[in-house]
């Protein structure tokens, strides 16, 4: 059965990132002045990932520079990013337009050692993401993806 999480972009520098069945766990998206803030999804670097809804999909590792890049932070000292989730957007796929600016590439991951935080769903505890990601593929990819020939986990809502 599809798992359905929600995102609360609160304003806060931290909000709560929750799955049906499991417990919640302590989250953020975005940087700086654009900490969960819901008015700066329009910018890139900054702004939170945009409200709305997102399949969970595996991440994609981009071909054999991909899969050096994976190898990389896996072993030097980054998180595994093979663990990782995709956000799809089901209208746009992996970018989304927002008033004229291009974002994407939008992932739920856990905080790693360089802290790196642009736009996407960060877990801000390793352990909790590794929990989360555990429960997650547990259910199976079963969701169909609109207009791909992917399957999801499940989905997440922005709010």
């Amino acid at each position: 059965m599809p798992v359905k999480c929600t995102f609360v972009l609160n304003g806060l520098t931290v909000s709560t990132f929750t799955c049906e069945g499991t417990v919640p766990v302590t989250a953020f998206s975005g940087n700086g002045r654009g900490r969960d803030n819901p008015n700066e999804t329009a910018v890139p670097n900054v702004g939170p990932l945009p409200k709305g809804v997102y399949y969970l999909v595996d991440r994609k590792s981009g071909g054999f520079v991909g899969l050096v890049r994976d190898l990389l932070g896996e072993y030097g000292g980054s998180t595994d990013r093979r663990s990782w989730f995709m956000l799809w957007n089901p209208v746009s796929g992996d970018t989304t337009n927002i008033n004229g600016i291009k974002r994407g590439n939008f992932r739920l991951h856990p905080m790693g050692v360089l802290r790196l935080r642009e736009g996407c769903i960060t877990v801000t505890q390793p352990n909790d993401f590794e929990r989360l990601q555990k429960y997650i593929r547990s259910r199976g990819r079963t969701l169909p993806v609109p207009g791909t020939t992917m399957k999801a986990y499940g989905t997440v809502e922005v709010k």
